[in-house]
């Protein structure tokens, strides 16, 4: 098999079924964190004088990438309901954040995931991360611009020309003509948030107790359960026919 077909073929597994390598990452760097509290030497700022301060700056990291996809989200154009059909599921947008860079939502996520990996202190995880991840986004990438491409044809190509697509050119930047929609935020972002939060809480509260402290900071849980309060409420129609589909195929 030829080098461009196989990272196509790779390319499009990833696309279906590689949502969870991040997470795996994730437990993997929990597990670590755990370890460094017994075992420090080495880390960046573990049990130091700013150690709070480096977590209170790894939670604002991955809430830039949340920003990130807020405001990707927000500014992307709702499409009506009676031309879904007619309308392929991957659409070009070029206004907002894809006026700048051709993959604002993988960008988001990237550096959501960062935030919780660079927690643990341990730089040749981090740099391990970095590395597994820019090469599965890669593949991710390539999938979604071909499927763009075969929609689009040349018109998407001539936009992809100019528009980086991993490291945003603030320099492109055009407004986006459509309103923020703060539903779509609720509908969907709210939960990310919630996930986010709740994260952190859980890597703080763990360091917590492995170190015998009892000085809990339930902040991070509370803004977490108001996001999922809200998530709930919005997506309750959403939840209900899973629950019911679910209790059906149990039977």
């Amino acid at each position: 098999m030829a080098l461009q077909e196989e990272f196509e073929k790779q390319s499009i597994w990833l696309l279906k079924y590689g949502k969870t390598f991040p997470h795996i990452m994730l437990l993997i760097g929990y597990l670590l964190l755990l370890k460094s509290e017994k075992n420090p030497n080495g880390l960046i700022l573990r049990q130091s004088p700013f150690e709070s301060l480096f977590e209170y700056l790894c939670l604002a990291i991955s809430l830039l990438g949340c920003t990130i996809r807020i405001l990707t989200v927000g500014y992307t154009p709702s499409i009506p309901t009676h031309e879904h059909k007619k309308t392929s599921a991957s659409n070009h947008y070029s206004s907002g954040t894809y006026s700048m860079v051709r993959h604002p939502l993988y960008l988001g996520n990237f550096i959501i995931w960062l935030g919780m990996i660079v927690i643990t202190g341990d730089f040749w995880f981090i740099f391990a991360f970095a590395l597994l991840y820019f090469i599965y986004l890669e593949r991710i990438m390539m999938a979604k611009e071909r499927q763009l491409k075969s929609t689009f044809g040349f018109k998407y190509s001539r936009w992809a020309e100019k528009v980086p697509a991993i490291l945003p050119n603030v320099w492109l930047y055009k407004k986006s003509h459509s309103p923020f929609n703060w539903k779509k935020i609720r509908k969907s972002e709210t939960g990310r948030l919630c996930s986010t939060f709740f994260i952190f809480f859980v890597f703080e509260i763990s360091c917590q107790l492995m170190q015998g402290k009892s000085n809990y900071n339930f902040v991070s849980l509370i803004i977490s359960l108001i996001f999922g309060i809200i998530y709930i409420f919005e997506n309750l129609k959403s939840i209900i026919s899973f629950f019911r589909r679910l209790i059906v195929k149990m039977r």
